[in-house]
């Protein structure tokens, strides 16, 4: 008789052995791309040979996952900017959503659901590179949120991508093929169109958001660079490799926001005060964001291990085209029909990339290896 394994369970155990080699996933899964792939490659064939789960069942559980991950995402992206509008304590609300993890992962290492993560000397050095870039890219996003409209954050963010394609080549040498370069062209394009047409367009928001798209993208290369070693750790999976570098993140980014925004609280307490919030009011709706935080990633996580990496590339694209029409409702932000165009230009071309990057991998590893040593020489 066959076992049954479920999704979950497969991919908790996973061994740490798994090798990284490419960039992350937006929304928040620094994981690498190999690391990914065999992550899914190991629930897929444990759904398949599983004598108890049903075809039809694994497709309602993968609708769930993916409805759960676009709802959750539209849901940060509204309670975040609602909050902001109010209460502009960006660094402070994106230092809260960085920690906010724990309140959703304390209870499943305490009951055993999840075992507890126990990375090595070794990982918890490279991690805190990885974890440092991690947290800034978070409140640089919070921040050009609190800027501008949610809509015109989400078609700068589709520039991601070429940032750590051009990051990725300064650092490793890696050069991607003709046609993955060509590909992001439409995606400048689009954003470009954006931004000329954007009503609210503010340049410290448009900096901000380019901002979080750099250092994200040079958290990718770090992850490539730094977190293939022989002694993990214990219990280090991807789930909890995420879980430490998100909590690693709230450590490093406390002090910053502390110093920055410490003396404006009181200020921005009386600011969410005046618009009508009570304490209550602001402390639920700052308790909110950062479980949607933690939980559309933890979705999306979830999601990429029941499917291909190109399937949940072209499931971001759409969630992205649903968080920027929900927002534009839920807000009513005003766009021009060549902000429209643009927008859809830009979020089409990051569908295309998806699918030309997939056709034309970079077969390049030597590189990295050579890059690794030169890391270690220096």
């Amino acid at each position: 008789a066959h076992k049954t394994v479920r999704p979950r369970l497969a991919l908790h155990s996973l061994a740490c052995d798994l090798k990284s080699d490419s960039k992350p996933v937006r929304g928040g899964s620094l994981l690498p791309l190999q690391v990914r792939e065999k992550a899914a490659l190991t629930v897929r064939k444990a759904a398949t040979t599983s004598g108890g789960d049903k075809p039809k069942q694994n497709l309602l559980l993968l609708g769930f996952y993916f409805l759960g991950w676009y709802v959750l995402n539209v849901g940060y992206n509204i309670y975040v900017k609602r909050t902001l509008n109010v209460c502009p304590l960006p660094f402070t609300f994106g230092v809260i959503q960085l920690g906010a993890g724990l309140v959703w992962l304390a209870p499943q290492w305490l009951s055993g659901l999840r075992a507890v993560p126990k990375p090595s000397e070794e990982n918890k050095k490279a991690l805190a590179k990885v974890a440092l870039f991690h947290g800034f890219g978070q409140l640089a996003t919070v921040t050009a949120m609190g800027l501008g409209s949610v809509s015109f954050v989400n078609v700068v963010k589709a520039l991601e991508p070429l940032c750590t394609a051009l990051i990725g080549f300064l650092v490793t040498g890696i050069n991607l093929p003709w046609q993955v370069w060509l590909s992001m062209l439409p995606v400048c394009a689009g954003v470009g169109l954006a931004s000329v047409s954007e009503l609210s367009f503010s340049w410290a928001c448009f900096a901000c958001a380019m901002i979080s798209n750099v250092v994200y993208a040079t958290r990718g290369v770090l992850s490539k660079l730094s977190m293939d070693m022989q002694d993990p750790g214990e219990n280090m999976d991807a789930a909890n490799t995420y879980a430490v570098v998100t909590l690693m993140a709230f450590v490093i980014t406390l002090p910053v926001a502390i110093v920055l925004e410490g003396s404006k609280v009181p200020a921005g307490i009386a600011a969410a005060k005046a618009a009508g919030w009570t304490y209550a009011k602001l402390t639920r709706m700052v308790a909110i964001t950062g479980l949607l935080y933690y939980t559309y990633n933890e979705m999306a996580f979830l999601v990429l291990g029941m499917v291909a990496p190109i399937t949940q590339s072209v499931g971001n694209t759409i969630k992205r085209v649903v968080v920027i029409v929900s927002a534009s409702i839920a807000f009513r932000t005003p766009m021009t029909p060549m902000g429209i165009a643009g927008s859809t230009i830009a979020i089409l071309g990051v569908l295309v990339y998806s699918i030309v990057k997939g056709m034309y991998p970079s077969a390049e590893p030597k590189k990295i290896e050579e890059a690794k040593d030169e890391e270690k020489k220096e």
